[in-house]
């Protein structure tokens, strides 16, 4: 490893003065969280729509009679079941960056409550022209004669509320107009799209959300930071072409690659979601940790930053695994953002560029410390299935405590500048349990929900004791519940390590518990 001063200053200049415009663009109209039930729940501080930046596709219904879905195989306990299963087949034209998909999904209600109406989260449809559905029918092919597409929300009515123990089969195909991400600035922080160096499909095929016992379907709306999709465990198998590529286009995926070269082949299962990044300029890192195959892709002018980010992620893997608990996938990528920003996803994360730029060779640095923090996002995103719109911090304030983690046992000698510079440079307030709608701007947000949520957590393992501590997270990890885990979750599973008074700690960062 590299150690070698680095120039502090203008790191702290320029992510301050990226975090500021950032935070400047933030001017939401109201909130907006609903729930999809059936009987519909309302919701208190009922938002308006979205401000004029933020235009959905024109809603499509169908005015037709509604038609019984196939034939539903009953089973006898809910608890047998297997998760969703999602069969995706997309072809690329990489020139025209327009994605052909046929997708079929078999849903079990592994509920006890009748659902009258299948809800699916379509989060290309946010976006202006992207999404343009083609078919939609059952399992055994009969066409889905009354449905409405209205925002990132496909609600089909059923002819039969599907009964707790039986499956449902559903076939889409559709289009996707891939937009140039810098066309996407107004809709939040996801890196859908493609640039002149990379193509990047996240969030790219519609899901059923995680149904709620007495509530409903759980689906918020899309705003400017920070996450709103919550997403149950699923099956995946994926098959993926590329047609009109560059010489040399490499896929960065979810998972390894198991197809033949021409037709690109994954599989991933109890997963959240699956993503995948084409780029003919990729340079690609890979090194074994256990069973886990590590692979980094970086930018050729940035291979010395794009390896020092690729060791991080491998140090991080290595620590994390023997804090919290093993990592249940065969492979993890780390992929250069060509954006300003990161975002992490099942077995796959985007490092923003901004950050190898302005590397130095030194672990005090961004670019080694959110590597490190987009790491453990396996575990307190993935694991961990939370409500990252409603309760953020149950993935986020416990990311960035994870640097320090990271630092405390690899790198100490870099923990004093992880406390000035990261941290207490911003002097950070605010609730713990503030939502993404009630933050006020992305900067309110990210010092109450990520800064003085390490700060908590800082002064809980003070509170409770290294052993019960570590203790703690590992349980906490290995429940693995489809989710979402609550706030409450989180303090019962501590109780169970400890009979610590956390009380005035609670009352000092939090305001909901």
């Amino acid at each position: 490893k590299i150690n070698e001063t680095l120039s502090l200053g203008l790191i702290v200049i320029s992510l301050s003065i990226a975090a500021t415009l950032s935070a400047c663009a933030d001017t939401p109209a109201d909130r907006m969280e609903t729930w999809s039930s059936p009987t519909p729940i309302v919701a208190t501080d009922t938002p308006v729509p979205p401000t004029e930046t933020r235009i959905p596709s024109t809603p499509m219904v169908a005015q037709s009679t509604p038609t019984l879905p196939p034939t539903l195989a009953p089973t006898l306990n809910t608890a047998t079941l297997p998760p969703p299963q999602y069969v995706i087949s997309a072809t690329l034209d990489y020139g025209w960056r327009v994605l052909t998909i046929e997708q079929d999904i078999v849903y079990p209600n592994t509920s006890s409550e009748f659902i009258p109406t299948l809800m699916l989260v379509v989060q290309p449809n946010w976006y202006p022209d992207v999404f343009h559905l083609t078919d939609l029918a059952w399992g055994d092919g009969q066409p889905v004669q009354d449905y409405t597409l209205d925002g990132i929300r496909l609600q089909i009515p059923l002819a039969e509320a599907l009964t707790p123990g039986k499956t449902l089969q559903l076939s889409l195909t559709y289009e996707l107009t891939l937009p140039l991400l810098s066309a996407l600035e107004g809709f939040g922080p996801n890196p859908f799209g493609y640039t002149s160096r990379q193509t990047n499909l996240t969030d790219w095929y519609p899901f059923v959300p995680p149904y709620i016992e007495g509530r409903g379907w759980l689906v918020h709306n899309p705003w400017f930071y920070g996450e709103h999709l919550v997403y149950p465990l699923a099956d995946f198998e994926v098959e993926i072409r590329i047609t009109d590529a560059p010489d040399g286009i490499v896929i960065a995926a979810s998972a390894l690659d198991e197809g033949d070269g021409d037709v690109h082949v994954y599989r991933m299962e109890g997963s959240r979601n699956f993503v995948w990044s084409a780029s003919p300029e990729y340079r690609v890192f890979q090194e074994q940790v256990g069973e886990v195959s590590v692979l980094g892709y970086a930018f050729p002018y940035d291979v010395i930053p794009g390896e020092a980010a690729f060791t991080a992620t491998v140090d991080a893997l290595e620590l994390y695994t023997q804090l919290f608990g093993p990592y249940p996938f065969e492979s993890l990528s780390m992929v250069q953002a060509d954006f300003d920003h990161g975002m992490e996803y099942q077995g796959l994360y985007f490092l923003s560029k901004a950050f190898y730029s302005t590397y130095e060779g030194s672990a005090a640095s961004y670019l080694v410390t959110i590597a490190a923090h987009e790491t453990s996002h396996q575990w307190w995103f993935g694991l961990v299935g939370s409500d990252q719109a409603l309760e953020p911090w149950l993935d986020e304030a416990l990311a960035t405590y994870s640097e320090r983690l990271f630092l405390e046992n690899l790198y100490p000698e870099a923990l004093d500048w992880w406390w000035n510079y990261r941290v207490s440079w911003y002097e950070p307030t605010g609730w713990v349990d503030t939502s993404i709608y009630d933050a006020g701007g992305y900067l309110p947000y990210r010092n109450a929900v990520y800064l003085n949520g390490a700060l908590f957590l800082e002064d809980l393992r003070a509170l409770v004791g290294d052993e019960a501590f570590f203790a703690f997270l590992q349980d906490y990890a290995s429940r693995n519940p489809d989710g979402p885990v609550t706030g409450d979750d989180f303090f019962a599973i501590l109780r169970e390590h400890s009979d610590a008074d956390w009380s005035g700690l609670v009352a000092e960062y939090f305001r909901g518990q």
